[in-house]
């Protein structure tokens, strides 16, 4: 099931680092970050969907701090 997620990234390199920590995060079957829509997609198993998210978000923080996900 693909998910959308609203974003706050301020450059390509944050949303390249993004888009790498999404897709090596367990259960994510693809994503992509648009810096332009400041949007994140996510498709993974429904039933999963706010787990991944969650180890999205703690994966980012210690990356990159100013990136924000809404969920």
């Amino acid at each position: 099931m693909k998910k959308t997620y609203k974003i706050e990234v301020d450059c390509p390199n944050c949303a390249a680092k993004l888009q790498k920590c999404a897709e090596n995060t367990q259960g994510v079957e693809s994503c992509t970050v648009n810096l332009m829509t400041q949007k994140l997609v996510i498709n993974a198993p429904a039933e999963e969907q706010s787990e991944i998210i969650d180890s999205i978000v703690k994966q980012m923080k210690k990356i990159d701090d100013d990136v924000v996900i809404y969920c």
